[in-house]
């Protein structure tokens, strides 16, 4: 579970929110969080960030004479099946769901090949090098375990996702700066003192239920200890309710920060309103600050992490950016269903031939 959590912190961009928290990550590190964890004017807005729409790139070459004929494989020992055919076979049946990542990560491509930004295969390696460490795990359980349960190869990952944010990184790197606000918060957050809690969690669809359970729950312990056991979330009930004790600026909800910060110990919360659904907590236990390591030791390792954050966080505005300007427009389609395909085919058919039957809504 632990692995998984992680992870999944991984596809997203690193980000602890209270999901993560209540299945056992705990306090982690401070630039997890989000909603004011760190200042949020020092990252250079996407329009300041991206330069003047770049100019327009010279027509696509014609299909080279090896991609029309080279050999792909034989059938009846003469016959060939060309690099052409089975790419237009691909296309007829993952071409709409693959065209748009690959949209995307032209898109990256060109405006860092025109900054002089590039990727190294070294680098390549070091950052999938660097995933298994984090995952703890080897490269086969990576690929066979991992990957394999998204759909994705080895050379997808590399080429597809690690590039791609490489050269987003190295294009927003220089554009975020540390202030002094981010030091401590992630001083406070990683030393500072943290607290023990017992957490149940109603769905946000069960805002009455939460209603009607939490004055019996803060006045009776036993009847506390059962609702945590029994609540929605299966992982919480699992462990009934207890988390790994956090400290501030690390959940990602202030509001749940400034409650769990505030209770005295076998004190209960009142409902607290998340992103997740409405929580209520008790505290356990009050864990000093750690006031043996002292600032100027932890600052660079600090301030690193301050800086990977704020690169992130403005990854997504820059590529809007690049993405507004790149103006893509995708002309191959894609069908959800066999429904849709149907309608599309009679659409077709009905401005093609006169007396077609009409699409079904």
């Amino acid at each position: 579970m632990h692995n998984r959590t992680k992870w999944r912190g991984l596809l997203g961009w690193r980000k602890l929110t209270l999901g993560t928290l209540i299945v056992g990550v705990g306090t982690g590190a401070f630039f997890l969080g989000r909603n004011g964890a760190l200042s949020q004017a020092t990252a250079t807005p996407p329009a300041a960030a991206v330069q003047e729409p770049p100019p327009s790139p010279p027509p696509a070459p014609p299909p080279s004479p090896e991609y029309t004929r080279n050999v792909v494989a034989y059938i009846y020992g003469t016959v060939p099946i060309t690099r052409e055919e089975l790419g237009e076979y691909l296309i007829a049946r993952l071409g709409a769901e693959r065209l748009e990542p690959l949209v995307n990560k032209r898109i990256i491509e060109y405006h860092c090949q025109r900054q002089g930004i590039t990727v190294s295969p070294a680098e390549i390696e070091a950052d999938l090098a660097e995933t298994l460490a984090s995952l703890k795990v080897d490269l086969k359980t990576f690929v066979n375990q991992i990957l394999k349960a998204r759909g994705k190869t080895l050379y997808e990952w590399k080429e597809d996702v690690i590039r791609p944010k490489l050269l987003m990184h190295k294009l927003c790197r220089d554009r975020v700066r540390v202030e002094e606000e981010d030091i401590l918060k992630g001083f406070e957050a990683y030393y500072g003192e943290k607290v023990k809690v017992q957490m149940i969690l109603w769905p946000k669809e069960e805002h009455h239920i939460a209603l009607k359970m939490w004055d019996e729950i803060r006045k009776d312990e036993k009847a506390f200890d059962r609702a945590a056991r029994s609540q929605a979330s299966a992982q919480l009930a699992r462990v009934g309710g207890m988390i790994d004790p956090f400290g501030r600026y690390t959940t990602g909800s202030p509001e749940l920060e400034k409650v769990a910060f505030s209770l005295e110990p076998g004190e209960v919360s009142p409902i607290i309103g998340t992103k997740e659904g409405y929580v209520v907590i008790k505290l356990l236990e009050r864990i000093p600050p750690n006031k043996a390591v002292k600032l100027d030791e932890v600052r660079a390792k600090l301030e690193k992490e301050v800086i990977e954050k704020k690169t992130q966080m403005l990854i997504p505005e820059v590529f809007a950016e690049l993405k507004k300007q790149a103006d893509p427009r995708l002309l191959l389609k894609r069908y959800e269903s066999q429904e849709d395909l149907e309608r599309e085919v009679q659409r077709e058919l009905q401005s093609a031939v006169p007396g077609a039957p009409e699409p079904r809504k």
